[in-house]
Parts: C-alpha cells; sequence; structure tokens
C-alpha cells in the first residue's frame, strides 16, 4: 500500500541564520513570470479595505502590485457569531488576502483583528471605498484611521486615500489620483484570471469592471502631495533600509558600516534589473550575499532592537532577495514522500530532486533526515557532487521508521534537508510535511447560536419541545468518502437520531446534516456550549462550537410575518429560532400580494438593494399600516432611500456607548408588552462603544436615543397601525444571546 503526501518544499539561507523561503516553479502561461527583483526593491505594505468582493478596486491594486512592487494585503471583514479568520496568499505575488470574522462591532474584536493583521507591522499606505454600507467595514476603516505611530515601531500609517464614485463631471482636480480604469483592467486582466480564483474562490474574474476613470482622494491627517497627477507612494522611499540606519543609528564606525552594506545592496539590486544571463545572476546572488553580512555581522544595538517591527522587516527583505537570487540562478528543489507497508514493517521512502536552470553549477552535499523524536539527524548521503548547469538530480533513499511516529500529526514530523553551495554562496534545501495531512474538510453549525424556549417545571427530568441544529459540511469538490459526525452536548440538551456516518459523493462541496434535538428541566441557565466535530479516517479534521441558552422569545400563534432578507441571513436565522410563522417576500409579492395577511412584516438591513420595486410601494404601506398593519425596519445602510415609507427616515452611523443612550419613554407599551425589558441588561454590552444604526425618524415617539439625538428606537403611528424603527445592532446582539434582545424582539413582533 502506498501512501502519499503533499509536500511543501522550501528552500532556506545559510545555515548561521534560520530562514526559510519557499521555492515554487517560475509561474508560466499568459500572465509570465514574476518579478522577484521588483519585489525585493520596494518594502512598502498596502492595506485595502474592502466591503464586499465584488467592489475590490482589483485593477488600482495589481497597478500597484506591478508598477512599484508594493506588498498587497487585501482585509474583508464579515459577520459571524464566532471570531475567526483565514488567510489565502500568493507569496510569489506578494498578494494576501485576510478573512476575518467577527461576532459585532466591540473594540474587543478589532484588538484581535489589529493582533493579527498588525503584529508584524503596520502598513505604509491604507486604501478604503468612500460608500461603504456595512456596519462591520465602517468601524474597521474607523480602527484603522486611527492607528498613530507608535515609538516601538519602526513603520506606520503615512497616506491614506479614499477612493470616490465617478461620473462624468467628477472632480478630478489637485488633490486627486486619477487613473485609466478601463486600461489597468485590461492590462492585468489575464494576470487576475490566473490569480484570483486562488485568493477568492468564487469569485467570477469575467464580472470584474472598472470605471473610465478610477479617482482617489487624500484622506486627512496623512501625508500627501498637493500637485494634480500626485501617486500612491509620493513621499515615500520604495526601499527604506539605508533610512532606517541613517535615522535611528548612532554615528560611527557601526554605522558607517551598516550604511555601505545598505548602499552596495541597493546598488546592487538596481544594477540586476538592466543585466542579463550571467551578469545578472551575479549581481543578485552579491545582492543575497550582501545582506547575509548585514544580518549575521553586524550587531544592530538596542536602538533597533527596540522596536518589534525591526526584525520580522530584516527576514521578509531576506526572504524576497533570497527568492530572487534563486530565481536567476535556476535552482528548483522537490522532495516526495512515500510511504509503503511491507512485511517487515512501515517502509518511509523519500525522493530527492533538484533542478539548476541557470547559468552555473551548484555544489550538493550531504542529505539529511531529521527525526522530531530524535536530536541526532540521519545522514542519507555524505557527498553527491555537482549538478551541470540545465541538468537535474534524482535520488531517492528508504528508512525504517517505526509506525508510532508515523501517527504523529505534528506539522513537521518529516524533515528531510540537502546542503549546496551556489558558488561561495551556501544554501540548504528544506522539505518537510506531516506524516498525516487532514482533507480540506470542515464541518461549522449554522447558524452557530441556538435559544430555545424554558422548559415546564416537571418532575421527569425528560420533557420537552423537540427542535433542529443544522451542521454543514464543506469540503473540495472531487472528494469523495465516509465521515463521521460526533456531537458533545451540555447536560440537559439531547440529540436525537440523525446521520453520524455520511457519505460524501464527488461534486458535492456541501451537505447538511440536520440533527433533532430537545432540552429539559436538568439544562442550566447561561450559555452552555455544543460542540460538533468532523472524523475522516478515524481522525479529527474539523470541529464547530456553538452556543445555547434558554430564553423565552414567545411570538402569539396569531401573528404571520412577511420579512425582507437583510444582506448576511442573519433575520431568517433569528425567525427560525422563534418558530413564529414566517414568510420571505418577493419584490413581486409586494406589489402583487395582498399584505394584509401579514401582521408584520420586517425589512432587513440593507435589503432595499434586492427588491427594486421598493420605490413604488408607499401608497401601498400607507394603505396596510392603516388597517392595522405593522412595518418593522432595521438598522439600515446610510444610502435607504426616502420614499418607500410614510414617514421620513434618514440612518445616521454611529459609534455609542451605554452612558449616550438616552431612555425617554421607559413605559412604553414597546417595552412592557409580553416581556419588561430590563434597560441595564439590555445595554450591558455596550460598556465598549459599538456601531448603530440611528435614524432621524419623523414623526414618531422616539423611546432610545443616541447622543447625537438620532433614534435607536422609535415608534411611528400611521392610521391604525404604526412604523417601527430599530436601530440597535438586534441580530447581532441575538447572535451573541443576550437575553433582553431576545425579549425586545418577541415585544415588537408582539405589538
Amino acid at each position: 500500500m502506498i501512501r502519499s503526501f503533499r509536500l511543501v518544499d522550501r528552500t532556506a539561507s545559510i545555515v548561521a541564520w534560520p530562514l526559510v523561503v519557499i521555492v515554487l516553479a517560475l509561474l508560466t502561461g499568459a500572465a509570465g513570470a514574476s518579478d522577484q527583483v521588483r519585489y525585493a526593491l520596494c518594502d512598502v505594505r498596502v492595506l485595502y479595505v474592502a466591503e464586499d468582493a465584488e467592489t475590490i478596486d482589483w485593477p488600482t491594486l495589481y497597478y500597484l502590485n506591478d508598477t512599484y512592487g508594493c506588498r498587497i494585503d487585501l482585509l474583508i471583514v464579515r459577520s459571524r457569531a464566532v471570531f475567526g479568520k483565514s488567510v489565502r496568499a500568493l507569496p510569489d505575488r506578494q498578494f494576501f488576502v485576510h478573512e476575518y470574522y467577527l461576532p459585532d462591532t466591540s473594540l474587543v474584536w478589532f484588538d484581535s483583528l489589529s493582533a493579527g493583521l498588525l503584529a508584524e507591522r503596520y502598513p505604509d499606505v491604507l486604501l478604503i471605498e468612500s460608500e461603504v454600507h456595512d456596519a462591520l467595514v465602517t468601524a474597521a476603516i474607523s480602527h484603522m484611521t486611527r492607528l498613530q505611530p507608535t515609538s516601538q515601531r519602526l513603520f506606520g500609517i503615512t497616506a491614506g486615500f479614499e477612493r470616490m464614485a465617478y461620473s462624468g463631471d467628477s472632480d478630478v482636480s489637485s488633490p486627486r489620483i486619477v487613473l485609466n480604469g478601463k486600461e489597468l483592467l485590461a492590462r492585468y486582466h489575464r494576470r487576475m484570471a490566473e490569480e484570483i480564483s486562488s485568493l477568492l474562490p468564487g469569485l467570477d474574474v469575467n464580472g470584474i469592471t472598472a470605471q473610465q476613470l478610477t479617482i482617489y482622494r487624500p484622506l486627512p491627517g496623512y501625508q500627501s502631495s498637493d500637485s494634480a497627477g500626485a501617486d500612491f507612494l509620493s513621499g515615500i522611499a520604495p526601499l527604506r533600509l539605508e533610512s532606517i540606519f541613517e535615522r535611528h543609528l548612532d554615528e560611527g564606525p557601526r554605522q558607517q558600516t551598516v550604511l555601505r552594506y545598505a548602499r552596495e545592496l541597493s546598488a546592487s539590486l538596481h544594477a540586476s534589473r538592466q543585466a542579463v544571463g550571467r551578469e545578472r545572476v551575479g549581481l543578485l546572488v552579491d545582492s543575497y550575499r550582501l545582506l547575509r553580512l548585514l544580518t549575521e555581522q553586524v550587531n544592530f544595538g538596542p536602538a533597533l532592537d527596540s522596536f518589534t517591527d525591526f526584525k520580522p522587516y530584516l527576514r521578509d527583505l531576506n526572504a524576497r532577495i533570497e527568492k530572487a537570487a534563486l530565481d536567476a540562478v535556476g535552482l528548483q528543489w522537490q522532495g516526495r514522500i512515500i510511504l509503503r507497508d511491507s512485511p517487515d514493517g512501515p517502509k518511509l521512502k523519500f525522493v530527492a530532486a533538484l533542478s539548476v536552470n541557470g547559468p552555473q553549477e551548484v555544489e550538493i552535499g550531504a542529505v539529511r533526515f531529521h527525526p522530531y523524536w530524535d536530536t541526532v539527524a540521519i545522514t542519507l548521503d555524505s557527498a553527491v557532487g555537482r549538478i551541470a548547469p540545465h541538468q537535474s538530480f534524482v535520488r531517492e533513499y528508504l528508512l525504517d521508521v517505526n509506525r508510532q511516529y508515523l501517527e504523529s500529526q505534528k506539522p513537521e514530523s518529516l524533515v528531510f534537508t540537502a546542503q549546496a553551495a551556489f558558488g561561495s554562496v551556501p544554501l540548504t534545501f528544506t522539505s518537510a510535511v506531516p506524516v498525516w495531512e487532514s482533507t480540506d474538510l470542515s464541518v461549522a453549525f449554522e447558524p452557530d447560536y441556538y435559544f430555545v424556549p424554558p422548559v415546564a417545571k416537571l418532575d421527569v427530568d425528560r420533557v420537552v419541545s423537540s427542535m433542529t441544529l443544522r451542521a454543514v459540511i464543506a469540503g473540495p469538490r472531487g472528494y469523495s468518502g465516509v465521515v463521521r459526525l460526533d456531537l458533545e452536548t451540555p447536560r440537559g440538551l439531547y440529540a436525537g437520531a440523525y446521520r453520524q456516518e455520511v457519505q460524501l459523493e464527488p461534486g458535492s462541496t456541501y451537505e447538511t446534516v440536520r440533527i433533532p434535538f430537545s432540552v429539559s428541566n436538568l439544562f442550566e441557565l447561561g450559555i452552555q456550549p455544543l460542540v460538533i466535530t468532523l472524523s475522516g479516517d478515524g481522525r479529527i479534521v474539523s470541529a464547530d462550537t456553538a452556543h445555547i441558552r434558554i430564553a423565552a422569545c414567545e411570538i402569539d400563534d396569531k401573528v404571520t410575518i412577511g420579512f425582507l432578507p437583510d444582506t448576511t441571513g442573519m433575520l431568517e436565522d433569528v425567525l427560525r429560532l422563534t418558530e413564529a410563522g414566517f414568510q420571505p417576500l418577493t419584490d413581486r409579492a409586494l406589489l402583487t400580494a395582498d399584505l394584509d395577511v401579514y401582521h408584520v412584516i420586517v425589512v432587513g438591513s440593507g435589503s432595499f438593494r434586492s427588491y427594486p420595486s421598493l420605490g413604488k410601494l408607499k401608497k401601498r404601506f400607507e394603505d396596510y399600516l392603516s388597517h392595522g398593519g405593522c412595518v418593522v425596519v432595521l438598522g439600515q445602510p446610510a444610502d435607504w432611500p426616502q420614499d418607500i415609507l410614510p414617514v421620513s427616515l434618514i440612518p445616521v452611523h454611529e459609534r455609542v456607548g451605554k452612558d449616550q443612550i438616552a431612555s425617554l419613554l421607559p413605559e412604553a407599551r414597546l417595552l412592557k408588552q409580553t416581556n419588561e425589558i430590563l434597560e441595564d441588561n439590555l445595554f450591558a454590552s455596550f460598556d465598549r462603544d459599538r456601531i448603530v444604526a440611528s435614524a432621524i425618524v419623523a414623526p414618531a415617539e422616539v423611546i432610545y436615543r443616541s447622543g447625537s439625538g438620532a433614534s435607536l428606537l422609535s415608534v411611528s403611528r400611521i392610521g391604525e397601525g404604526q412604523i417601527i424603527y430599530c436601530g440597535l445592532p438586534l441580530l447581532e446582539m441575538i447572535a451573541g444571546l443576550e437575553i433582553e434582545a431576545i425579549h425586545l424582539l418577541a415585544n415588537i413582533l408582539n405589538y
């Protein structure tokens, strides 16, 4: 039996400098090979905060990456009940996509975001959109623009730009950066088609469009050029190694030595861009040697060691220059590990292959195996010899390995190294893989929060209402096999019969498993965890945690609810948990259906963008309200149209704290009917400022008001009916299982 393992090929630098750089084959095809020298000559990082994948200004990002060699960090913030993150990257292209999942707009989550995204260093250039509607993205932009340079960091955001909506009469005078969006899209379309599917799977590259002109204006508070046609890097040197030493090292022999190396390094890199053949290879290898001397033989002292981002900066610069040198030399290292069962036990075979496609021979020395369970490396080959240009070295090595070590799931449990030298420059190639790698499978609760009604006080310990959990298994389209689901429940919660073993078929990327459950009076109060694990081949490959609590959300059986889904889908999830009768409305139903069959119509946040007919319904809503209907409008983005309802409603997104919320009608029926709302508990999560979608509503009886004077909760009487506006982040609060938010939802739907 043969088991193959996906191999991550790495190439490390000089033995004394513990740096590992991934060595990949040069990109081929329409987009052409990446210019690693351009990336080595630029240490500028650009952070682009995106609202959604479809509105990202890809042409401008590719322009910055290709023209200057800037590293691009693309931040996408999404809503989810549990904090999480994922990163997809094209390291060879210096392109990184960071997706962060935040439960709400609390500062603690953005501190966690900063700790992950900006731990290594701050970006130099910040790019944002002028029209942002999502509260999480607005809060993320606000957080990034408040980041200030610190005494512990060398780098900080020194330039910020906002992309403006373009129209034929847009102002392109100073200060503005104006790019030809159509031309840039055409220039980089082939490269985008190759790369974006890896960065954001599912995004249709052919659907990406660009305006004729792309216009950015400088954000206040950052340095910018006063002249028209200024570029994003005006005032920022592409490579700042030399200036760092000039500013932060005291004058003397050490500074002069370091500056000499830095100047020679920069000159050698620039000269290599004009050279070809052996001359270019020699210049790049010399650049690599100079950086090695700079980082290994010079003690920078406390003046630079006190900066937390200095050493990460040097490591990153070393990796980019080493990659440029190795690409020029034409070295391609590949390793393959095969595990074979035999009558004498498992046999491990390592196949090593090194190709030299450059103009100079490479010498290969010892090949070693580094077992994680021992401190002594095993030498497999002591002297291999030389590899001539355009030749390859391939050799197999067989090892006896105890089976118990092969069950390890250590990230790098099988490590092989090969010593090499290019001229006088030593190199260490490393192949490291885990013995067993999980398939790219995942499981998640949808949603990952649940509230259940209180249980009747009976003497028996098992009673009760039956409910359903939903677990979604996601995997590669071509995967097939049997996986197992296991559920861990808190005391008093009992799972019914469900598919524990699931057969995944090729072509299916998602499989939903419904798990019936019930609760008894043994279920404890407070928030309790639910854990589901996904196993394949006898090993856990994924797990997810949901939270559940007992909370009364009693909706009258006679109440029927029609709703316009919000952009996140949370409204439908929450309504399903209430066990009320509800139905999503289509655009056609709004025009033609009998609205009077619904006691309540709930308008989700941002839903108007999917309902083109809303602008024609003002009179229908007036008739519906006059006959006793109720329209509930949840917090809306700032571009809410004004001709939908028979009231004036102007949303204003703002950040408020508990002490900025005023209660104007504490005895309002909305706060007493069904459940009595305890104000201190309702606003407990506002101890830290939260983003709210307050609004100027007129006419209206304002129950809660923000510090700006806008309504957070109001009732507008229209005939026999009413319009209720709730600008509190009610759905996010319910996702956090805040019990007063659940009670308030019941009051609103029963009103």
